[in-house]
């Protein structure tokens, strides 16, 4: 319940890429933490970018369906289809750094836990047509041109990852110390939110990550 409700909310980022440039009073600004900057946010969160690359072919497929019209359904069921049969191609996707920036080994681990009918694994791996632009032959390529939204990063931190205790920087030298954040009282009470009909507990803190991964108080 609670992956799935931070996937829900993952798709602010998207919803939100519509918006135009931040103004300079602009109240989402005024929020981010000191020293805040969108492109560290995202390396350390990649599903923000892959949504946004979601979002973006979905467009793109909309708008398609248009012109095709009633033909859509049946030229989209089979170019996902050939898209998902193209192992070599899903790989250099899911793994890319600036798309599904994912590692070496996890994509070999989904692929072995194809074999093996793992369900989740097939979901994960049959969600990688969402990256399938129909009617594209080099998918990889497109994607990379895809601008960032850079104001939609910073506002999904403002309305959902700050309270939800996502590291926004990496840590300094002098923070490795620092008490990690699944130490903590709040990540305890936001893990149980999943099996408890208590409310809701925003954290206030603000977090950093180490080069082990390790999400650590700012203090």
């Amino acid at each position: 319940m609670k992956k799935l409700h931070q996937y829900m909310m993952i798709l602010v980022a998207g919803v939100l890429s519509a918006c135009g440039s931040m103004a300079v009073n602009d109240p989402y600004v005024e929020a981010l933490p000191e020293g805040f900057n969108a492109q560290e946010y995202m390396s350390l969160h990649p599903e923000l970018r892959a949504r946004q690359l979601k979002d973006y072919v979905a467009d793109y497929n909309s708008q398609f369906k248009t012109s095709l019209g009633k033909d859509y359904d049946a030229v989209k069921k089979a170019d996902d289809a050939a898209f998902l049969q193209d192992t070599e191609r899903l790989g250099a996707i899911y793994t890319h750094p600036q798309i599904g920036a994912h590692s070496y080994e996890q994509w070999a681990d989904l692929i072995a836990q194809m074999s093996s009918a793992d369900s989740t694994a097939n979901e994960i791996f049959n969600s990688l047509a969402e990256y399938n632009f129909i009617n594209v032959a080099d998918d990889a390529a497109l994607l990379l041109t895809v601008p960032v939204d850079y104001v939609a990063i910073s506002q999904q931190f403002n309305v959902f990852g700050r309270e939800h205790g996502w590291a926004y920087r990496a840590c300094r030298a002098d923070e490795a110390a620092n008490p990690a954040r699944s130490s903590l009282e709040i990540a305890k009470k936001q893990a149980s939110r999943a099996t408890s009909a208590a409310g809701f507990t925003p954290d206030t803190g603000l977090y950093c990550r180490d080069a082990a991964g390790v999400d650590r108080l700012i203090q």
